[in-house]
């Protein structure tokens, strides 16, 4: 019977900042659903009460209080992935990926649920892991920028908003106009749903192989090594 060594895994700003980017996320991606095209609280003249007249409003709101959330999480993990004496894994990300045999054998392990069979596979993201981080990291940096655009687009009388307009005039040109920012922004909140759905493949896939306790680490923290 093999024995396991508990590993700590997971710092707390990163499991803090994991479940704030999932809540704002969902609750980005419901609301951003119903601010294009309302499913309830419709206001019918005649037939609704007062209080739902401004349904929009509030959905609106609670959509750009989970943006701020979202923008602040993403910013601090940059800052954790760069400059942190614990967490600095920028590397991870960016370079893991170009792995190719551990890639493909994550790619076994992630359609077979079995075991990497690699010797030494002990970082903290697989090949897999690390590229799709990163596209989700640059994904959402762009859905940022088309959200601050969308946000501040009518908005030019004011003069700090403007400012921001004149900043971000190069990359709506770039895109062809407001019209083709909002499909992008409508778009990428797709990847962030297949994102959702690819990831808890991914962990349980993960845990059927190596059972190392991973689907609990972004709780408690620890992994469970062999010795």
């Amino acid at each position: 019977m093999s024995e396991y060594k508990k590993v700590y895994e997971w710092t707390v700003a990163i499991r803090l900042l994991h479940w704030i980017t999932f809540i704002a996320i969902a609750v980005l991606t419901f609301t951003g659903f119903y601010i294009a095209s309302p499913f309830w609280f419709v206001h019918i003249p005649g037939t609704k009460e007062a209080y739902n007249t401004f349904s929009m409003a509030n959905i609106r709101l609670i959509h750009f209080i989970s943006a701020y959330i979202f923008i602040f999480a993403i910013i601090l993990r940059f800052y954790l992935a760069f400059f942190s004496r614990v967490d600095a894994d920028w590397k991870e990300f960016m370079f893991r990926w170009f792995n190719i045999k551990e890639m493909i054998s994550t790619l076994k392990n992630y359609l077979t649920f079995k075991p990497y069979g690699i010797k030494g596979l002990k970082s903290k993201y697989n090949p897999v892991q690390s590229l799709a981080y990163l596209a989700f990291m640059l994904v959402s940096v762009l859905q940022i920028l088309t959200g601050i655009i969308l946000y501040t687009m009518n908005d030019n009388s004011i003069r700090s908003v403007s400012i921001v307009q004149k900043i971000f005039f190069p990359m709506i040109t770039s895109f062809g106009g407001y019209a083709n920012i909002r499909i992008t922004h409508h778009i990428l909140t797709w990847f962030f749903i297949i994102f959702f759905i690819a990831h808890i493949y991914m962990v349980i896939a993960h845990e059927s192989g190596e059972k190392n306790g991973s689907s609990a680490s972004m709780f408690s923290g620890y992994k469970y090594e062999k010795k």
